[in-house]
């Protein structure tokens, strides 16, 4: 008290005397402490919570009734706390602070305070006898009207020089959760902090947004519903980041009450950590059809009904004693998600499901700021953020999209392998199925080579030899009759003959493949229909049997397709054999088709020529232009 004896001594002001008596009187009751601005040339910032003082009441009352002695006596000491928590009560605050400039100059402030809902704040300042409003701010009040425009609530103030100045907050923080915090800091040091404030949260946001963007990317391109539910849960952990500092207010323009009202933190947060557990859910895959998961569906749902329920009665502006109990509810219902969170995390992890380890890590990361911001509200992080609870939000959206990503690929590296090992059983199937097929015609073509040998061929020579003894002493035109079929019949048994030779496997393998396919040639050759070409170029090397096989009915299907379809009257067989396989080219001059055509009606024959090929790993490919023929290119590897 020093300072304000030494004070009255310099001032001499008569009219400040029995107000300078009333704080020494006051002294004794409260803190009353004088703070003296000399310690912002020590620091930028300085909390001053503790040195105020307090008085509730149970009605809002105006300023004349404040000031009066008997009203300054019911001013208590605040707590020594940077910030004060009153939690949900029913009554009005007012504090007092007192600030002293010893400087010959006067001293410009800011007095930042960071209360959460505060619905009306008015400061006045003493100077001299009079009490002059030095600004009201509050979520009742626009943002654009406050008296400076930062995410907490800041008053400017002028302190005279030599002064002792006193000032009064009044606020209206009914039906709300309540806490307050107050520091003095320079105006300089403000701007400074501001700027970096406002770059931190603007990378807080901007990662959230991007998190929120990558999930619902991963839901349109994969159509997993998990990453639709991760990103709504990082809209309301965004909703969360925003209301927390008041950002909703600034950049949202969410700055009245109804606002306020409509979106409370506590209800936001409920519904957030009720959805976070439906994401872990989906998750965490092995604990599903356990008791552990239905245990987990009626904590989510527990969850999500406290949020829904205090949001309800908080619009309501119900009383304080039933939102207490609701908000209550609320955090214990959060904390309790968190941890049977982390415990489905431990659970299905020692259930072999690794994938966990990244939803169990950022939850611990993310429980001790949900934890701190909850049950250590007192701590002075929140007037000047960001705190472990931003960096726990950050984190924990990011380990978990992370992780979500991470078991994508998982996932789908098992769906391809597992799509890979089923088209490798239906291709080995089809090949299995094809080669019992060739294999069974090959068969049936050497049953029906075998038949033609030794039955129909000799029968047929039989017949000749019946013929030939007939008496020759027959009438001219009966003996050019029978001279014309026994022609006719030796054609049939020759033809019979080379058609069982086609047949027959043993005489593929026997004359070789080049023989065999210019034998087909020379058949068309002979209807005198077909101009037909020839030729082999580069050494000669061996294939096995079937390979043989595949390719010769390979050719002969294609000579079949022209003689059917073409119209040719040209056809060219070239064989071209290089060091490690062989590619036989047939060419036509017929009328040709449009290949899209082809594609449209499926081309079964072309087709199954293709699969055959590839029984062997060779190809099949047909090139064609309508009315200029068609190219069909045969390639077998050694």
């Amino acid at each position: 008290m020093k300072e304000i004896r030494s004070y009255i001594l310099q001032k001499r002001r008569v009219y400040e005397i029995p107000y300078l008596l009333l704080l020494l009187f006051t002294s004794g009751i409260g803190h009353a402490q004088v703070i003296d601005l000399k310690v912002c040339d020590s620091t930028d910032r300085f909390a001053i919570t503790k040195y105020t003082s307090i008085l509730r009441t149970t009605s809002l009352i105006p300023l004349d009734s404040a000031i009066v002695l008997n009203t300054q006596n019911k001013f208590k000491n605040a707590p020594d706390k940077q910030i004060i928590v009153f939690n949900y009560d029913p009554y009005y605050y007012w504090f007092r602070i007192i600030l002293k400039n010893s400087d010959s100059a006067p001293k410009n402030v800011m007095l930042l305070m960071a209360p959460i809902g505060m619905k009306d704040g008015q400061l006045f300042q003493k100077m001299g006898i009079h009490w002059k409003l030095a600004g009201k701010t509050g979520i009742k009040y626009p943002f654009a009207n406050r008296p400076y425009q930062y995410t907490h609530f800041v008053f400017p103030l002028t302190i005279p020089a030599n002064y002792i100045d006193t000032l009064l907050l009044s606020t209206d923080v009914s039906h709300n959760y309540k806490s307050f915090g107050f520091a003095i800091i320079k105006p300089k040091a403000l701007k400074i902090f501001e700027n970096k404030v406002y770059f931190l949260f603007g990378i807080i946001v901007g990662l959230l947004m991007l998190f929120c963007t990558i999930n619902v990317y991963l839901y349109f391109a994969i159509k997993e519903k998990i990453h639709i539910w991760y990103a709504l849960y990082i809209a309301l952990v965004f909703l969360i980041v925003m209301k927390n500092d008041h950002l909703d207010q600034q950049f949202l323009n969410w700055d009245s009450e109804l606002a306020y009202r409509l979106t409370p933190l506590l209800s936001i947060g409920a519904i957030a950590l009720a959805v976070l557990m439906h994401v872990v859910q989906l998750f965490l895959v092995n604990i599903r059809k356990t008791y552990l998961y239905k245990i987990s569906l009626i904590i989510k749902i527990n969850t999500f009904s406290s949020g829904l329920v205090f949001l309800i009665f908080f619009y309501l502006n119900a009383n304080s004693n039933t939102l207490s109990f609701i908000y209550d509810w609320a955090v214990f219902s959060i904390l309790l998600t968190i941890l049977v969170i982390i415990f489905d995390c431990i659970y299905s992890i020692t259930k072999g499901f690794k994938s966990a380890y990244f939803i169990l890590g950022g939850l611990l990361v993310f429980m001790i700021g949900v934890t701190q911001r909850l049950i250590f509200p007192s701590n002075l992080s929140f007037m000047f953020p960001p705190s472990t609870f931003h960096v726990g939000i950050i984190m924990e959206t990011l380990i978990i999209t992370f992780a979500l990503i991470y078991q994508y690929s998982l996932d789908k590296k098992a769906k391809d392998l597992s799509l890979k090992q089923k088209m490798e059983i239906v291709n080995n199937h089809e090949k299995l199925m094809l080669q019992t097929k060739s294999e069974i015609q090959e068969q049936t073509f050497q049953n029906i080579s075998q038949e033609i040998h030794d039955n129909i061929g000799q029968t047929l020579s039989f017949i000749k030899l019946n013929i030939n003894t007939i008496n020759s002493r027959v009438s001219k035109t009966d003996y050019e009759k029978l001279t014309e079929s026994k022609n006719l019949l030796t054609k049939v048994i020759q033809d019979l003959r080379d058609l069982s030779k086609t047949l027959n496997t043993d005489f593929i393998e026997e004359i070789g493949l080049e023989k065999a396919i210019e034998q087909q040639l020379q058949i068309l050759q002979k209807s005198g229909i077909y101009e037909t070409h020839f030729v082999v170029n580069g050494e000669i090397h061996r294939f096995p049997l079937q390979h043989k096989l595949i390719v010769y009915r390979v050719v002969q299907e294609s000579l079949n397709n022209i003689v059917k379809h073409a119209n040719a009257t040209s056809i060219n067989i070239s064989m071209n054999y290089y060091s490690e396989s062989a590619g036989i080219i047939l060419e036509d001059n017929g009328k040709g088709f449009d290949e899209k055509e082809l594609i449209l009606n499926k081309g079964i024959g072309f087709k199954n020529m293709k699969s055959r090929m590839q029984l062997i790993n060779g190809s099949f490919s047909v090139s064609s232009i309508p009315e200029k023929g068609t190219s069909i290119t045969i390639e077998v590897k050694k």
